[in-house]
């Protein structure tokens, strides 16, 4: 908060915001007026004065005119008073504790700054209603302390209808770290910076989930949100102003930067069925460093428990513990004592540990001047978590079965040991009118596997139940060297700015203990090796590499006329490993009238392969109804890849254009619309699960099969042009109502992506074109997640009240319909089958109470009305429809069945799996409750 110097001196005594008169009866009245201009001591006109009547409610209101003037007449004496300001394009101001006395009329002059948006553009005078590309501002002091949500990945998904972020589940490492998409494309499709400076991505690779399958993630969970000012959310390709990755846009974390005060925060919850307790507890600090230094600290722990869904009956035709004949099932039951719910499925959130710590620090270099100062700021994420795998059971994986161990099967524990830091130090300078940033960035995740209530069925009876299973880590350097200047007399204001990066990246694959991975020979014939539920990275799989990374970028922006804005950008990089790549951009913002602006933009971009994508490789057991098979995934040196024709990788290139509309037509109402296309050339994907070729067209490829103790593969692969359209619609009304305030906000994503081209190797150009739709190179469950496994669109309406000391906001989010085909782990030929999930609504309620001026209290539901996805079996898969060829489910189940001698078990797991991890959780009604205690009000 920034006050005006009128109020100085109650400030230095530790006070809030505060003029105090003495109060006289209530019955007298007096004026209350002021002035209100910006930074730049120009007056603002039309903001919003709202002055509230703290004991009564009553609320007078009056806007500046054309020289920053208000006025509002006949005020009641006493008090406390609260007076708010708010004016498009400025961060709004609050004063409390007010008291007016009767025949004195009280003057409150106000300094309002603009809400500035730091990406997108380099000029730093930017607000965000000026930008001339589509920008979310998020203000996370408010959510973090509001809303139901704790993690920042499900906080944006609830309050960002362009950003997706769903928790997988026994998804391997997806469990443990959320996967994110902006604007349907995939998690590595964006970059993320942290006050503006690259952060890095996790060493993870999503492979068995149904976000991202084949892309690296950001984990934006290592960020605590009570850690936050606001998220800043760059809805429009930047890649020639930040680099590689930023095809779908920017998402931009901004650290609190207060030098006083802080705040408490407490939160607990739990769900509607009584499971995935959650508790936090974050506390943050601001200090000062000398008198115009700062040091923000914030320090979070948190715990979230372990959810389940669905009933506890298996089905015969997909998971039966000990038989897939129905007497025999109930006879062995019997007999062992068991019923289904002994054999339940663990198959919601996972059990996770978080400990979360960051600061932000800044500290001049000179007394007299804040132009040249140091700066320096990070984090650090440690995190512990448990998810599950399908259980090991007689019926399926009898060789996999060890009576002196578990007899009657095992459900292995899949747990991760995460940890995630950054550090960043720069130095900025005042070089006359010139500015210099010189910066380094330090980022590194490194995660490992461990398995508990597991086996090495090769091992027999001598197994161990846990075991280490190996990791990766993935480290990137930073220097980074920024020069920059505006030019106020050149046209009506012409910023430039120049720099160059170095970037240097490691990644490496840890091998897990012997034990982990290794087939032994000791066990039932058939017995599968390694860890059940996830093999460890075995010696071959233990691979390091690094890539540097040198790029040189000049970006200019002018404004041709006060109402005119134009702006460029390009740049060149080059990599050591695949070569150079040369983009730009282009945009504009036109002011037609004083409510009426409009904007366009056109950039080219492109995304290196990630060293991940490079360099990963492992065997991983997949759990079919016919028991555990090997299937590997090779890097493109290895010699699988090499035998199937795989090419090296290449970068992916992009091209994206948007136009859109500002429209202001008051104070208290916004709107704007923009509309994009982002075409992707060479998309980077995983491609589709091969086994040995019986026709012998591939003989090299079988071979190499062999040789690698692998019944199938997959690759990474350049192998998909596709083009994303979509339209962002966002609208915001605040206004007085009663005796309290109004804000009603409407924000729309529609989307929607098409493949345009397919480019298959040679050798596997007959799979893709034959009559055998479920063994192509590119698998159908990869083609509908690019073009269907995303909400088409996704609607956030939120309806707030603020009266006293009470607000109440009702939260509505509608999640869009996705399609897609279903797993097909087999794999079998004739393809999966199409599930339609059908559009749902989650409802939240919230209510915050302030009984102190530092105390606020909330209690809330998210999903109200106990809304669920629909379920694979009973709706999904009902509502799509049989793999290709087929008329009917009944057609193909009959066909099924005659082909392979059993029930047909699609989709894959429905039974124990009942959802998946497609729209929004699946946990149902959540009740939660939150307190917050301000420091230094």
């Amino acid at each position: 908060m920034r006050h005006n110097s009128t109020l100085k001196h109650l400030l230095a005594m530790g006070y809030a915001t505060v003029v105090t008169v003495s109060a006289l009866a209530q019955s007298q009245s007096t004026n209350l007026s002021g002035t209100i201009k910006s930074e730049k001591d120009e007056m603002v006109v039309g903001a919003s004065v709202v002055a509230i009547h703290m004991p009564t409610g009553i609320r007078r209101s009056s806007t500046s005119d054309a020289s920053g003037k208000f006025a509002i007449p006949d005020m009641l004496t006493g008090g406390p008073f609260t007076v708010q300001i708010s004016q498009p394009g400025f961060r709004p101001q609050v004063v409390t504790n007010v008291f007016l006395t009767v025949d004195k009329p009280v003057q409150l002059d106000f300094t309002l700054m603009p809400d500035v948006v730091a990406v997108g553009t380099r000029r730093a005078d930017r607000t965000l209603l000026e930008s001339a590309v589509p920008v979310d501002v998020i203000d996370m002091r408010e959510l973090a302390t509001t809303v139901p949500q704790t993690d920042l990945t499900q906080v944006l998904h609830y309050a960002v209808p362009s950003f997706n972020s769903t928790r997988q589940t026994s998804a391997d490492g997806a469990d443990h770290v959320d996967p994110i998409s902006l604007r349907g494309l995939a998690p590595d499709q964006a970059l993320v910076l942290v006050n503006g400076k690259r952060y890095h991505t996790t060493g993870l690779i999503n492979l068995l989930g149904s976000r991202g399958v084949g892309s690296v993630n950001y984990d934006l969970n290592a960020f605590s949100s009570n850690a936050l000012d606001r998220v800043e959310i760059l809805r429009d390709g930047a890649a020639a102003q930040y680099g590689s990755d930023a095809i779908a846009g920017v998402i931009n974390l901004n650290l609190k930067s207060d030098n006083h005060g802080g705040n408490a925060l407490l939160n607990t919850g739990v769900t509607g069925k009584g499971d995935g307790f959650t508790s936090l507890l974050s506390l943050n600090r601001g200090m000062h460093l000398g008198k115009r230094g700062f040091l923000n600290v914030t320090a979070e722990g948190d715990y979230r428990g372990a959810t389940t869904r669905g009933a506890g009956q298996r089905d015969i035709r997909s998971w039966p513990v000990f038989s897939y004949d129905p007497q025999e099932e109930a006879d062995r039951l019997k007999a062992s004592g068991k019923t289904y719910e002994d054999f339940r499925q663990v198959n919601g959130d996972a059990k996770i540990h978080n400990l979360r710590g960051s600061y932000n620090l800044s500290l001049p270099l000179s007394k007299t001047s804040d132009k040249s100062r140091f700066y320096s700021f990070g984090g650090y994420n440690w995190r512990r978590g448990q998810a599950v795998a399908p259980w090991v059971l007689p019926a399926s994986a009898e060789v996999d079965i060890e009576e002196g161990i578990y007899p009657n099967g095992y459900q292995p524990h899949i747990n991760s040991h995460v940890q995630d830091g950054t550090a960043v130090a720069g130095l900025a300078f005042g070089l006359g009118q010139w500015s210099l940033d010189v910066s380094h960035v330090l980022g590194a995740n490194r995660m490992r596997y461990d398995l508990s209530n597991s086996l090495n069925s090769s091992l027999g009876a001598a197994s161990p139940r846990e075991f280490k299973a190996g990791g990766f880590q993935f480290m990137q350097n930073v220097s980074n060297v920024t020069v920059s200047r505006l030019f106020p007399k050149v046209l009506a204001g012409t910023n430039v700015a120049f720099g160059s990066e170095f970037r240097a990246d490691h990644y490496e694959i840890v091998a897990g203990e012997e034990a982990s991975w290794k087939d032994y020979g000791r066990g039932k014939v058939g017995a599968s090796a390694g860890s059940q539920g996830f093999i460890g990275f075995d010696p071959t799989s233990a691979v390091a590499g690094t890539r540097t990374n040198t790029s040189a970028f000049v970006d200019a922006e002018a404004d041709v006329t006060k109402a005119w804005t134009v702006g460029t950008a390009l740049r060149y990089e080059n990599y050591s490993d695949f070569g150079s790549a040369f983009i730009y951009k282009v945009s504009s913002r036109l002011q037609l009238g004083k409510k009426i602006a409009v904007r366009a933009a056109y950039n080219t971009g492109f995304r290196a392969p990630a060293l991940q994508q490079v360099f990963y490789r492992q065997l991983t057991l997949l759990p079919t109804s016919n028991g555990n098979v090997y299937s590997g995934i090779f890097n493109n040196q290895s010699d699988v890849a090499q035998a199937a024709g795989i090419g090296r990788l290449r970068p992916e290139k992009s091209r994206n254009v948007s136009a859109g509309i500002i429209f202001t037509p008051s104070p208290k109402f916004t709107f704007t619309a923009d509309a994009y296309q982002i075409a992707i050339d060479d998309r980077i994907i995983l491609s589709g699960i091969f086994g040995y070729d019986s026709t012998g067209t591939r003989a090299a490829f079988n071979q190499a099969l062999v040789r690698a103790n692998a019944d199938n593969a997959q690759f990474f692969t350049n192998a998909v042009d596709s083009r994303t359209r979509g339209l962002d619609l966002v609208a915001t009304y605040r206004n007085s109502l009663g005796r309290g305030m109004l804000n009603v906000s409407l924000a729309a994503n529609f989307n929607q992506t098409s493949i345009r081209r397919l480019k298959v190797p040679v050798a596997f150009q007959p799979l893709q074109t034959d009559n055998l739709p479920g063994n192509d190179y590119i698998d159908q469950r990869q083609l509908s997640l690019i073009e269907t496994g995303n909400p088409n669109s996704k609607i956030i309406l939120n309806t707030g009240y603020e009266v006293g000391k009470f607000n109440v906001l009702l939260r509505n989010v509608y999640f869009g319909q996705v399609k897609t085909y279903d797993f097909n782990f087999d794999p079998l030929e004739e393809g999966s089958v199409y599930m339609v999930f059908r559009p749902k609504t989650s409802t939240d309620l919230l209510v915050t109470f302030k009984p102190a001026k530092a105390v606020m209290l909330t209690a809330g539901v998210n999903n109200l009305l106990d809304v669920y996805p629909d379920d694979t079996y009973t709706a999904a898969y009902k509502n799509g429809r049989p793999p290709v060829g087929f008329k009917s489910f009944a057609d193909f189940n009959s066909y099924f069945e005659n082909k392979y001698g059993r029930p047909s078990n699609l989709p894959y797991d429905f039974d124990i799996l009942p959802y998946q991890s497609q729209q929004m959780s699946f946990n149902g009604r959540f009740f939660y409750l939150k307190a917050a205690y301000t420091i230094g009000l």
